[in-house]
């Protein structure tokens, strides 16, 4: 129990150490924020999820297509900024041509094998051949570096794209910055990002909160999760509204697009398990899979105000 402990401290430690940039100030962070904003605002191109054409990859099939991506990825014990770059990868591909269903898996390990060239150390990526055997891949290693070029000249070879991650770190970072002089809050914060990241990973599973821009969902998922904080533990001194207007002012996210996807991620509510890694299981097609989720509420608020309350006035109306 103790070994647990002293692990879940050093977990934290690095975590922390991880959001915190060398010579960190406000104005370097906001710097970093506002060119991530720029480059998703030049770089980000419309999800279209095909709905009905058989012979074109649908949202279902997307939708598992990311899901073992993400077996895949731990298994590989690639990090979540690699998963989610092959996801937005995999989408950016589908909305700019028509993909046939039986291309889809080669296609996903082809986003995957590109995304890990440009997140992951070099001596971490087995060579072409063995990440096939790795992926439990049906396509062979050439016409996995025939999709990965055919990839990149379809984005004119620049692929480091900004993901939903990239947003998650650096708010992270301007929220750490805020309460350096309370270390309660410091250590809430850095352990709820590490939970973020696995239900970050299981939003990007779904097609309707993929379509978000990455600035939107990343913070909308903060928030809820600040408010939540807040629910369960009343005695943690963090004002989750103002550090999420702090940051959607920063960001230049409207509350209407912020509202849409905070009340999407609560509805479709997904399933934040740990994936099973077993080697048996990262079958591109999978009896284990299952597409359908079931909806519920991440958390009953019993009256409280929430966000959409405060930022429409009712709460105000409601005090009255």
């Amino acid at each position: 129990m103790l070994g647990s402990v002293d692990q879940k401290q050093q977990q934290v430690l690095l975590i922390s150490v991880g959001l915190r940039t060398a010579g960190q100030t406000l104005n370097s962070l906001t710097s970093t924020l506002e060119r991530l904003c720029s480059k998703e605002e030049r770089t980000w191109k419309d999800r279209i999820f095909n709905q009905i054409r058989l012979d074109e990859v649908n949202s279902s099939q997307r939708n598992h297509a990311s899901s073992w991506l993400r077996k895949v990825a731990a298994s590989l014990h690639f990090g979540i900024d690699t998963y989610a770059l092959s996801v937005d990868l995999l989408d950016r591909f589908l909305a700019t041509l028509k993909v046939r269903p039986k291309f889809l898996e080669c296609l996903a390990v082809g986003c995957l094998y590109i995304a890990a060239k440009c997140k992951e150390e070099d001596d971490t990526i087995p060579i072409t051949p063995e990440f096939v055997i790795d992926c439990n891949a049906s396509c062979s290693a050439n016409e996995l570096l025939r999709m990965e070029r055919l990839i990149l000249e379809k984005f004119n070879w620049f692929a480091d794209f900004v993901t939903s991650v990239d947003f998650l770190q650096i708010y992270f970072a301007l929220l750490l910055l805020k309460s350096n002089s309370q270390n309660e809050n410091e250590r809430v914060l850095v352990e709820k990002y590490a939970d973020l990241e696995f239900k970050l990973a299981s939003c990007l599973q779904h097609h309707r909160l993929a379509a978000f821009k990455p600035r939107i969902l990343a913070l909308a998922l903060i928030s809820l999760e600040l408010e939540k904080q807040q629910a369960l533990e009343p005695e943690i001194n963090i004002d989750w509204l103002a550090s999420i207007t702090y940051l959607q002012h920063l960001a230049k996210i409207e509350s209407d697009a912020l509202l849409s996807c905070r009340d999407l991620i609560v509805r479709l509510s997904p399933s934040y398990k740990v994936v099973r890694l077993e080697l048996a299981d990262l079958a591109f097609i999978s009896r284990a899979y299952n597409s359908s989720s079931s909806l519920k509420p991440l958390i009953s608020l019993a009256g409280r105000p929430t966000y959409a309350d405060v930022v429409s006035g009712r709460a105000a109306s409601a005090a009255q």
